[in-house]
């Protein structure tokens, strides 16, 4: 983005506070401190959706303190000592530890050199993005978007297919859609679930557990890579050239995994189970209901320390000093400042629940609750795949929040299904934040992806209504 443009978006943002800060009225509900939250969040949301999110939002931090919106000890107890920023910098370590010991290729490649892939272009696919599926489950996508679009990358010149050609191209939407998708599906060293998360226990008192997000994360996450299959047969690339591709000498070319990525699959299958076992068998053994007291994000830190102690061939399984150098900050400061936004959003001292309940109840005073979440991921759905679906699913959750307050509806399954629907960004390069890194090298452009990329939105709203509603209602209680 040019200098002169990035002034013009400043100048705008510094409009609308003012213009905010003056004209908005504390009526209907809303307080004076409301009107200055109000006025501090809109630029600041514009400013993110416009320019960058990294300064920006250090910048909100300061304005939620100056404008005596919040106290200094709520801004940084909400911001940067949020349990999601220790979660996605603990687990961005252990991430690295994987990617560096060579468990993350020998996997991929591991789905890719089946012996009945050999000949079948559409096999090969299916195995990569399920690889790739996988694998996210339990990995931060946006390192995970790197790593894949590397080995996608090494794939398509073993396969004789270049930039432009419909096979390359299918191959990198692929790894898009699966990244969008398991960035949502799962709870594990993902920001998106872990903020949302926050906001539901902080606003509504509702906990929701990794097993149960899980419940019906994986399911979709099923049902979407069988959606993204479908799409890549609409998509129809010429596979001529995969004639040429060999599974033997592909797989010939990665050799077994040493001792230090063995024992780092090790300790990260260790993690996981005990992220998820606590929750599920808390009531039965005192010992799983201490580790469901300490949370998910222990189990990933005594995982750090072993892997920083035990060393093997001469040097620690994890470099912390060089993997903290690896840290997506930007990222990291982005996520602590939209989830302290979540306590004067919910707050009474604002009234900002209550106002906006009064200005939107009205518009659906007639409408079932079950109609208003259809609505809310309708235009969540269309909203995210031009803007940030951080902010798309924080702000349709708080809407949310007010237009069903007081009602029947199973808020944790809305709290989920929301998320989902705010994830689902794939359409332009502004989507999502690892959107650019695929249209921005040249790898995909919006042209030739438009109508799968819109294939695969409206039935990713299948998937959320028809499937996801009833079944997040039934499991989550």
């Amino acid at each position: 983005m040019s200098s002169k443009k990035e002034y013009i978006h400043y100048l705008i943002a510094l409009i609308i506070g003012l213009v905010l800060a003056f004209a908005l009225q504390p009526t209907n509900g809303l307080t004076e401190i409301g009107v200055r939250v109000i006025a501090i969040l809109i630029p600041i949301l514009y400013l993110w959706l416009t320019t960058n999110t990294h300064w920006t939002s250090l910048l909100a931090l300061a304005l939620l303190i100056m404008t005596q919106a919040m106290t200094p000890n709520e801004v940084w107890a909400g911001s940067m000592g949020h349990f999601v920023v220790i979660t996605i910098i603990t687990y961005f370590l252990l991430n690295i530890a994987l990617k560096e010991t060579g468990v993350i290729n020998k996997i991929a490649i591991f789905f890719v050199t089946r012996k009945f892939v050999q000949g079948r272009p559409y096999a090969f696919m299916a195995m990569f993005f399920a690889s790739s599926l996988i694998i996210g489950m339990v990995m931060d996508n946006m390192s995970l978007a790197i790593i894949y679009i590397g080995i996608a990358g090494s794939l398509c010149e073993e396969i004789g297919v270049k930039k432009g050609e419909r096979f390359y191209i299918c191959i990198f939407l692929g790894v898009l859609w699966t990244n969008v998708i398991y960035s949502i599906a799962s709870p594990i060293a993902h920001a998106l679930p872990n903020i949302i998360m926050g906001s539901a226990e902080s606003q509504l008192g509702i906990t929701i557990t990794y097993p149960q997000w899980l419940a019906v994360g994986v399911p979709f996450a099923a049902i979407m890579y069988v959606a993204l299959m479908i799409c890549v047969r609409i998509f129809n690339p010429d596979t001529a050239a995969f004639r040429n591709f060999d599974v033997e000498a592909l797989k010939k070319k990665y050799p077994p995994l040493d001792a230090r990525g063995k024992f780092a699959s090790i300790v990260f299958i260790c993690v996981v189970a005990m992220v998820i076992l606590p929750s599920l068998l808390k009531g039965a053994f005192p010992m799983w209901g201490y580790w469901n007291s300490v949370g998910v994000v222990v189990p990933a830190l005594l995982a750090v320390a072993c892997l920083s102690i035990v060393q093997i061939g001469g040097r620690p399984v994890l470099d912390v000093p060089g993997g903290l150098k690896q840290l997506p900050m930007p990222a990291i400061i982005f996520a602590g400042t939209v989830s302290v936004f979540a306590s004067p959003l919910s707050s009474e001292a604002t009234g900002i629940s209550l106002w906006l309940g009064n200005i939107f109840r009205p518009l659906v005073e007639n409408l079932s609750p079950m109609a208003i979440i259809v609505v809310l991921i309708i235009v969540a759905i269309l909203m995210t795949n031009f803007l940030s679906n951080t902010v798309t699913m924080v702000l349709f959750f708080n809407i949310g929040a007010v237009l069903l307050a007081n009602g029947s509806t199973n808020m944790a399954m809305f709290t989920i299904v929301i998320s989902l629907a705010a994830s689902m960004a794939t359409v332009t390069p502004s989507a999502s934040v690892p959107s650019p890194l695929f249209f921005g090298d040249g790898h995909l452009n919006m042209k030739d992806t438009l109508v799968c990329n819109l294939v695969f939105v409206v039935l990713s709203f299948l998937a959320l209504t028809l499937f996801c509603i009833p079944f997040a209602s039934a499991v989550i209680h």
